[in-house]
């Protein structure tokens, strides 16, 4: 129904929401990223955990490892969510792709038990993970799958999806992803749902930003509901904020409690909190709240708390003390946590 937002558990009014942690992952299995190079140490066991001998390992070398790339157990998953009422957090979005371990009636099970509204994601993953019977689909097939996804259900369930994406580009954008991408916005038109962007992140310059929002909008799609994920890298230039000007959609600082390290593989390192902090601060003080969203991207076991990493509650344990000793009021960050997604994230009327 129009105006309200649809989760794994069926529609809810907005009001119902809480703070919103608008790009995570429940469940999810990233095996494209798995390179365990010439390691001795790394595990080619996905359903491998790391231990307390071996943690650095795992953190230092996120893929090496495939387990750290596979998250699907029920149980983990319902105690890491368990901790996010108790900070006010009452709506997680969950942008596993299509094919990528997504688990829909998992998912309705866990929000059942811990009570926090999910909304799932439909779409398309960058074009290095798709397997070949994806790559001869259709522009049209790919619409009607997506919003089968939105309207009837996921994987053969009626636990139906409430978001559009994460739509994954890689730079230069594959043809596929600009297949997928196209594919994605009319299935966004179609159904009323926002639409969320994986974008380059490893990209240096905000230009790039700028460059694939335009290209999304001349796609035809509403860009007042369009969320532009993994901007943490863009927000080092100081263009930034004219970009989020700009582009009249929504960006996202989504690497929370991310290690400030260094990806070889995409020669890109990881901002500071303390640079996503500022960057918080800028936006505000453009008067550019209104444009803003906060998460974690949590997609390896080791960004959990149970393996040793911050988990889903990091931000509202963190970050927000932390701006608001740096002069961010309740009003503000009310705005960037909680207005923001009630904004862009329930359907919209088609």
């Amino acid at each position: 129904m129009p105006g309200t937002l649809r989760t794994v558990r069926g529609d809810i009014d907005p009001a119902e929401m809480g703070s919103t942690l608008p790009h995570e992952h429940v469940f999810g299995a990233v095996d494209m990223y798995w390179d365990p190079g010439e390691d001795p140490r790394a595990s080619a066991d996905p359903g491998a955990g790391p231990t307390l001998e071996n943690l650095w390992h795992w953190r230092e070398n996120p893929c090496a490892n495939r387990g750290n790339l596979h998250m699907g157990d029920e149980k983990d998953a319902i105690d890491e969510l368990s901790v996010l009422p108790g900070l006010g957090v009452g709506t997680l979005v969950t942008l596993s792709p299509i094919g990528m371990g997504r688990n829909a009636a998992g998912l309705r099970y866990v929000s059942e038990v811990t009570g926090v509204h999910i909304v799932a994601g439909s779409s398309y993953y960058v074009a290095a993970s798709w397997p070949g019977e994806r790559r001869s689909m259709t522009e049209d097939q790919m619409v009607d799958e997506i919003a089968r996804d939105i309207t009837v259900g996921m994987e053969g369930t009626d636990v139906r999806a409430g978001i559009v994406g994460e739509v994954g580009l890689s730079w230069p954008i594959d043809p596929l992803e600009e297949r997928a991408l196209a594919a994605s916005v009319r299935a966004h038109r179609q159904t009323g749902a926002a639409l969320s962007i994986h974008n380059p992140y490893y990209v240096p310059g905000a230009g790039t930003l700028l460059e694939i929002g335009r290209r999304i909008a001349d796609l035809g799609a509403d860009m007042s509901r369009v969320i532009m994920g993994h901007c943490d890298g863009f927000s080092r230039d100081p263009r930034f904020p004219d970009v989020v000007a700009e582009l009249g959609c929504y960006v996202e600082l989504d690497l929370f409690g991310y290690p400030s390290g260094y990806e070889p593989e995409v020669d890109f390192v990881y901002p500071s909190d303390e640079l996503r902090v500022e960057t918080i601060l800028g936006l505000i003080k453009a008067g550019l709240a209104d444009r803003l969203l906060l998460s974690h991207d949590i997609c390896f076991k080791t960004s959990r708390q149970k393996f040793g990493g911050n988990g889903y509650g990091y931000i509202h344990r963190v970050i927000v003390p932390w701006l608001k000793r740096k002069g961010a009021d309740d009003d503000v960050l009310d705005q960037i946590l909680v207005r923001n997604a009630q904004t862009v994230l329930p359907l919209a009327p088609v």
